[in-house]
């Protein structure tokens, strides 16, 4: 059967240029013998292709509008040209992924998401279509959290730049990597000492990663901004509570060290001073005061001689000023007036609390109450009492005095007790 040649006219056809017939404008497209054919044939739709001649359209734009299962506010686009369904799902204000896509028209065609710009979208679930998907665009999405780094390291080009990712979970550095592309840039990357890691495998990873010298710190403050490839060991472990601990903890301790021996000097003053005369601790709260004494010595007038002219001689060698009844009384004058006089004229009392002292105790208390001695108790900034005798008389003394001072409510008097024996009585 011979065939004889023909001419085929398809001039004045509303041809609808789609992927329908793909194949066809395909092979048209590589034919020599094309000359003439086809070339005055417009294109009737779609409107974006509208009265263009079919030769002079590239092969991409024949394209079909997939609508089923294409999720809401999304357009789905199957290009026979490149093998992609192409899923474009920018700006369509996404909470979450679609679970379900168009199906696939042929097996060797592969998804083409673009989920960019979605602020909602928090988190990249894992989604089975990912299996046939050979480019995810999910930048500018506010992702905080990828399920499955499996998923997204087995595209050819995987776009996560732009979202609110601060870390990697460590087993990333145990996965296969076959993406041609990947973008991690644009993230508030959290630069911690534990995250070393993290910037090794950044650098591993240069020919994956696309600009992979601007993925910067967020935090902390110290190093915001900061690529971090070009960050170092030092800077990603300092420690600034560690480094003020550091500086810090021998101050403490010396802090420490000075106020617990000060209290122990606080407290053992009286021993200090007996054995080493050490007394930092005095003060004189009558500076600058018109005193006529330094101290009032008060004794029972059986123990005159020889303590308590002892403890004046002892005083007045020191270079103090001491009232002593027996010598700077006047006479003629009451035991409470000479008192009285007494101590509003000395800035310290010194009192030598005996056996005989005691046996006039009740004697003073009658005093105290006829004679209004409170305001003479207020009047005493400090009470020294010299206790001597057995140590049972001398714990019934020191009894007897803080009672006495209690029923006074003398708030304000400094009781201080230095006990010794009167016989065999040490010189301090």
């Amino acid at each position: 059967m011979v065939f004889k040649s023909s001419i085929l006219q398809l001039d004045g056809n509303p041809l609808i240029c789609d992927c329908v017939d793909f194949i066809f404008y395909s092979i048209l497209s590589y034919s020599t013998s094309r000359s003439g054919f086809l070339t005055g044939t417009l294109c009737h739709k779609p409107d974006s292709l509208f009265d263009r001649r079919v030769l002079s359209v590239p092969l991409d734009q024949f394209v079909c509008e997939v609508s089923d299962y294409c999720p809401h506010g999304c357009r789905c686009v199957h290009r026979p040209a490149n093998s992609t369904l192409h899923v474009y799902c920018s700006n369509a204000n996404l909470a979450v992924l679609p679970r379900q896509l168009p199906e696939l028209p042929k097996s060797y065609t592969e998804y083409k998401l673009d989920f960019s710009n979605n602020r909602l979208l928090g988190r990249l679930e894992h989604r089975d279509y990912f299996a046939n998907a050979s480019i995810l665009d999910a930048s500018n999405c506010g992702i905080r959290t990828v399920d499955s780094w499996t998923d997204v390291f087995t595209m050819k080009y995987a776009y996560l730049h732009g979202n609110r990712l601060a870390s990697l979970p460590r087993s990333v550095a145990t996965l296969n990597v076959s993406a041609k592309h990947i973008t991690l840039f644009a993230n508030p990357w959290t630069c911690s000492c534990d995250d070393r890691w993290m910037r090794d495998w950044i650098s591993s990873m240069s020919n994956h990663l696309l600009n992979a010298e601007y993925v910067s710190c967020a935090s902390p403050s110290r190093l915001h901004g900061k690529a971090l490839l070009q960050t170092s060991d030092t800077e990603l472990c300092f420690s600034p509570v560690k480094r003020a601990l550091t500086i810090a903890m021998p101050s403490s301790v010396g802090v420490v060290i000075v106020v617990l021996s000060a209290i122990v000097v606080y407290r053992l003053r009286v021993k200090l001073y007996a054995r080493w005369k050490f007394h930092p601790f005095d003060r004189d709260e009558c500076l600058d005061e018109d005193m006529e004494f330094d101290v009032f010595l008060s004794c029972h007038s059986d123990d005159n001689l020889p303590h308590g002219n002892d403890i004046r001689v002892q005083l007045e060698q020191r270079g103090y000023r001491v009232c002593y009844p027996p010598r700077d009384f006047l006479a003629g004058n009451t035991i409470c007036e000479n008192i009285y006089n007494a101590i509003v004229r000395i800035k310290r009392t010194v009192c030598l609390l005996t056996a005989h002292f005691l046996q006039r105790f009740n004697q003073l208390l009658t005093i105290v109450i006829f004679f209004d001695f409170l305001s003479i108790a207020f009047i005493i900034d400090y009470l020294f009492i010299i206790v001597g005798g057995q140590s049972t008389t001398i714990i019934n003394l020191q009894r007897k005095m803080l009672s006495f001072c209690v029923r006074l409510i003398v708030k304000n008097v400094c009781l201080h007790f230095i006990s010794f024996h009167l016989v065999g009585y040490r010189r301090a």
